[in-house]
């Protein structure tokens, strides 16, 4: 995957050189492993089985387009890290370490985690591609029948590294999808942010207690919630500085968003709105990533309606069967409430949602409009979904808020700690620029 991510970077535009390659080589994880679970999941729609060979032949192919691309381009030089970088990779590596010791042993003995998640990878892994006698039997609507198909599909590819169906060891992927997502963010902030706090908030992240307890379960919850805030800050830095390659990467993160599970859907299209009103005379360009993440979810959309599945947990059509609201009109406010109070729990994420709304008010009094606007609009936008998804659904709402509350609100979450260094250094950024000439040069000012 990782190889495959390194030819992808040249064909998304994210290096133009060797040079580039090398420096922006951070995303190559998380692009391969998106890129590989995208491909896996729509494969597996048309009874193609994605093992070692599927594999081999996707980084085959990408290393030769990549190379095509990046060919008689300027060669890489030795560049030499800050004091600050340094230290921050060494922790990064010293607590992923850690993690790992939990993570090789841990038992897969939580109920989505099983009975949702490694139910369909085992059965890719087992049948070689989506059986509608499993994605589709009525036997198995319990399993959510109507999620998509990536996080299964990288578990499947991961049992057929391993040759079995090896339930500890898989949760080894889950950490691999936070060391990517840190790898990923570390190359979108750190021309843009001061090495000093660009690591500490990538260490603030990477110790929110959520994260490793959320990530042990194996549940797609934070998976989905690291690559959304990986999409989101490459979604920011495209505000800030129009490169094409940032939108690219976005637009890439938010198709695996949409592909890991139904709440995708609302939390890429919260970015996309506030992504388009923070930046309006450049709408075009947001159609066309929009319209390319909508040809994603495609196949997997012509799948669940030609196989008639339908969601156990709430339909978007209910939003208009009077009926059905009235009297649950109230619970939205409920709803809203509880996953507030989730979100700013110092026991589960530590400061991270608290520092992003004081970093937005303070960039708004310093009269910052571009990140702000973004941020406001993403949150509140995905929030209030997620709010009355509880007001639509079918099941009793005090159980169902109480068992998802504390995991639902993770791509929330994540994704304001991704905004909060870009928000910090353009802040500081201004400030400086009030109090004249004769300043350091912040972070922002330097050429990517």
């Amino acid at each position: 995957m990782l190889v495959a991510g390194l030819g992808l970077l040249p064909v998304l535009g994210v290096a133009n050189s060797w040079r580039q390659l090398v420096n922006r080589s951070g995303l190559a994880y998380l692009s391969g492993l998106v890129l590989a679970g995208i491909v896996a999941a729509n494969l597996a729609l048309v009874h193609v089985s994605f093992g070692w060979p599927g594999l081999i032949t996707l980084a085959a192919l990408f290393t030769a387009l990549g190379a095509w691309r990046l060919r008689g381009t300027e060669r890489p030089t030795m560049i030499r890290p800050s004091w600050a970088a340094t230290a921050g990779v060494a922790l990064v590596a010293a607590l992923l370490a850690e993690y790992g010791r939990a993570f090789a042993v841990a038992p897969l003995n939580r109920y989505d985690a099983w009975a949702i998640w490694a139910l369909k990878g085992h059965a890719l892994f087992a049948f070689g591609w989506a059986d509608p006698s499993v994605f589709a039997g009525t036997s198995y609507r319990f399993a959510n029948l109507d999620y998509p198909l990536l996080l299964p599909s990288l578990e499947a590819i991961d049992f057929h590294a391993m040759g079995a169906f090896d339930t500890r060891l898989v949760h080894l992927q889950f950490l691999l999808f936070l060391a990517a997502a840190l790898l990923a963010l570390a190359t979108l902030l750190r021309d843009r942010v001061p090495p000093l706090l660009l690591w500490c908030s990538l260490l603030a992240l990477a110790l929110a207690p959520a994260v490793f307890d959320q990530l042990l379960t194996a549940y797609a919850d934070l998976p989905l919630g690291l690559v959304f805030a990986s999409g989101v800050a490459a979604g920011g830095r495209w505000l800030l500085t129009n490169e094409r390659w940032s939108l690219a990467v976005a637009a890439l993160c938010f198709g695996g968003v949409l592909l890991t599970k139904n709440e995708g859907s609302l939390f890429v299209a919260a970015a996309f709105l506030g992504l388009i009103v923070a930046a309006r005379s450049r709408w075009r360009p947001l159609a066309v990533a929009a319209a390319a993440d909508l040809l994603l979810l495609l196949p997997w959309k012509i799948y669940v309606r030609v196989h008639d599945i339908h969601s156990i947990n709430y339909s978007l059509g209910d939003s208009f069967d009077i009926d059905h609201l009235r009297g649950r009109l109230g619970i939205g406010r409920i709803a809203f409430r509880a996953l507030g109070g989730e979100m700013i729990d110092p026991l589960q994420w530590g400061l991270l949602l608290p520092l992003f709304v004081v970093l937005t008010v303070v960039a708004l009094a310093l009269g910052l409009r571009t990140l702000p606007l973004y941020g406001i609009v993403l949150i509140l936008v995905s929030w209030l979904g997620l709010s009355w998804i509880y007001v639509i659904s079918h099941f009793e709402y005090s159980s169902y808020l109480d068992s998802t509350k504390q995991r639902v609100i993770a791509s929330i979450v994540l994704a304001g700690a991704a905004l909060t260094p870009l928000l910090a250094a353009e802040a500081w950024t201004s400030v400086a620029a009030a109090t004249g000439p004769d300043r350091p040069p912040a972070a922002a000012e330097r050429t990517p």
